[in-house]
């Protein structure tokens, strides 16, 4: 069972330390331990005359030296107010002696386990287009450079954020929330629209605020399912601390995180839930590439709903049998089960239909439909490109379902993927194959002009999840590369990273194929296995096939449907790591180990190696040529 953490959270603190740390000595013995303390809101006394850098109180300063302790680790934002540069300092000096640390003025960190995010200050107009201060001086107003930094650390973690801490109100979180729960006297334009914004794009499970005086505990609001499923998100506005009114100024939080959690559990919707009161903004607009004339089946126009269908969930007394069931795609929105075994009654007898909703009733766009003999799992398969209700379905055997199963798999694009080529935002002028069901395209930061991304063109999580055909046709792809590479005297160093994000959809399988030289390519197990013991990590060695299906049975049964690592050698022999849930992996570690195979291990940061547009099109279109003779598709 996963270990529950136990936070205390207090709203602003205005430099109240030995009254706050008093408070929490009490509450920790009477109903802890608790792991630690976080402030949000306003750390220190408000600005005297002098300003934020008047003397610090000598209370203040005894606990930044170290001469005093707090009783839990502390960890603060709101670095503005009297004596806030002083303190800053000296707990610099003092290396959080006194066991009180300010988390810094935006950013993402792990605490006890939890992914807790941080944002400092307030929302001014004029400071939020500015750079803002760095170094150890207060934060009083964020910037939009601290907005982005922190929306880049959320958007390359894997799980879900627990926890976020700001000093301002999201805008219009008090909408759709019962007059009965409103605080007194709030004003609806309370908050900041930047922080709004920044809350759809953290999406955490709790946000924690202070900075207007007053506790507010809004109902759980759902937040948008990106493609693996919808969480809540609880938002509490904590009073100061000693306010006259006695108004709640401390929460005490227990839970588990969701790095541990069950999926079930983390997208689980109390019956207070209400819509966000967000919101949601677009996805970036782009001009449609010329050159890029393809059209895909899932832009077609679609009809309006008259009628949705209610789930099925499976008839009671059937066993499962993958061997006897197909996964069946693009399924209309209106077809009842009964719709689906008519259908599917061409191909022999149906026993069992199973097609599921999101957490917000929104039927899933896949089922799965099981059939009483083999000889019918064949001939539904030969269906695949049969029309039901306007929409040609795509049927596979259902093990192309299985493995990678972090993200929903629905063969529709995802809002805001980089990758699914019908999304307005989708580097088109970088691809230089495209297949029936898969595509080759130069990397956004190439480590070399012979690094490219071998993808499927519909929304799946890895390569276990790939329908047979589009794995298929990855594997012939990555055998033209290797023959493209070999040509030039060079070998194929090819891996595939398949983390659990739960921003963006979730992850969009890609396998990256780089040229390395012959030489490099020799001592390439050496180079992986040192560089996994120096990250505190171990490969193995995959044994079995390394290609086909069988080879996909053979990972798959090493990694199941967890997250894994793998990499394919030059020689074709393969290493692996699956990755226990809650484990982190080295987000960058097989592209750093793919820029030391190439001889260049300055070029490991993808984004130092962006180039302009037109130097982009210089590559690909070089690329291209010396692909030309190997293109599957030529």
């Amino acid at each position: 069972m996963a270990a529950q953490k136990k936070v205390l959270i207090s709203g602003d603190v205005h430099g109240k330390l030995s009254a706050l740390f008093k408070r929490v000595q009490a509450v920790n013995k009477a109903n802890g331990p608790f792991d630690l303390l976080l402030c949000a809101g306003g750390f220190f006394p408000d600005s005297g005359p002098e300003g934020d850098a008047a003397e610090a109180d000598a209370e203040l300063a005894e606990y930044a030296l170290g001469a005093r302790t707090a009783p839990l680790p502390t960890y603060f934002i709101g670095s503005f107010g009297r004596g806030a540069s002083q303190f800053l300092a000296a707990l610099e000096a003092s290396g959080g002696a006194g066991n009180v640390h300010y988390l810094g003025r935006a950013g993402l960190t792990s605490l006890a386990g939890l992914s807790i995010a941080f944002l400092d200050g307030g929302y001014d107009a004029a400071a939020f287009v500015g750079s803002g201060a760095d170094g150890v001086g207060g934060c009083r107003h964020f910037t939009q450079a601290d907005v982005k930094r922190l929306e880049a650390a959320v958007d390359s973690a894997s799980g879900d954020v627990d926890i976020f801490l700001t000093c301002e109100w999201p805008a219009g979180v008090t909408s759709a929330v019962p007059a009965e729960l409103q605080s007194p006297g709030l004003p609806p334009s309370a908050g900041s629209r930047a922080v709004a914004d920044l809350v759809l794009r953290v999406r955490p499970r709790y946000h924690f605020a202070g900075g207007l005086g007053v506790h507010f505990a809004r109902p759980p609001y759902l937040n948008k399912d990106l493609g693996t499923g919808a969480h809540v998100t609880r938002f509490v506005a904590l009073a100061a601390f000693g306010n006259a009114a006695k108004a709640k100024a401390m929460h005490a939080l227990v839970l588990v995180p969701a790095a541990e959690m069950a999926p079930e559990a983390l997208i689980a919707k109390p019956a207070d839930t209400t819509a966000c009161p967000f919101a949601l903004p677009g996805p970036p607009k782009r001009e449609a590439e010329d050159s890029f004339e393809q059209s895909w089946r899932w832009q077609a126009p679609k009809r309006a709903r008259t009628h949705i269908a209610a789930p099925s969930l499976g008839r009671p007394g059937v066993a499962k049998d993958d061997k006897l069931t197909v996964y069946v795609k693009n399924l209309p929105y209106a077809a009842e089960e009964a719709d689906l075994v008519a259908h599917f009654e061409q191909a022999g007898p149906v026993v069992d239909v199973r097609r599921g909703a999101a957490p917000d009733g929104k039927l899933h766009g896949f089922g799965f439909v099981q059939f009483a003999t083999a000889e019918a799992v064949n001939a539904a398969l030969r269906m695949s490109g049969s029309v039901l209700m306007g929409r040609d379905l795509t049927v596979d055997a259902a093990s192309a379902e299985g493995g990678g199963g972090g993200a929903a798999v629905t063969g529709e694009p995802v809002e805001g993927c980089w990758f699914c080529l019908s999304n307005p935002n989708a580097d088109v002028n970088l691809v230089a194959s495209i297949g029936e069901e898969s595509y080759v395209a130069l990397d956004k930061g190439p480590i070399s002009g012979r690094h490219v991304l071998v993808l499927p063109i519909e929304h799946f999580p890895s390569t276990l999840a790939l329908p047979p055909s589009a794995f298929a046709e990855i594997e012939r792809y990555l055998a033209a590369l290797r023959a493209c590479f070999a040509a030039q005297g060079e070998r194929l160093f090819a891996f595939e990273r398949y983390l659990v994000f739960r921003k963006s959809g979730g992850n969009h399988c890609q396998v990256n194929a780089l040229a390395v030289p012959a030489a490099a390519a020799e001592g390439a197990a050496d180079t992986l296995l040192r560089a996994a013991e120096a990250a505190g990590f171990a490969l193995m060695p995959l044994k079995g096939p390394s290609e086909g299906e069988a080879g996909r049975d053979a990972l798959r049964a090493v990694v199941g449907s967890g997250e894994f690592f793998a990499a394919t050698l030059p020689d074709g022999s393969r290493l692996v790591q699956p990755i226990p849930r809650g484990v982190r992996h080295p987000l960058n570690f097989g592209r750093e180990v793919a820029a030391a195979l190439a001889g260049v291990p300055d070029r490991a940061d993808w984004k130092r190696c962006q180039g302009s547009e037109a130097e982009e099109a210089e590559r690909t279109d070089a690329f291209k040529a010396h692909f030309k003779p190997h293109d599957i598709m030529q």
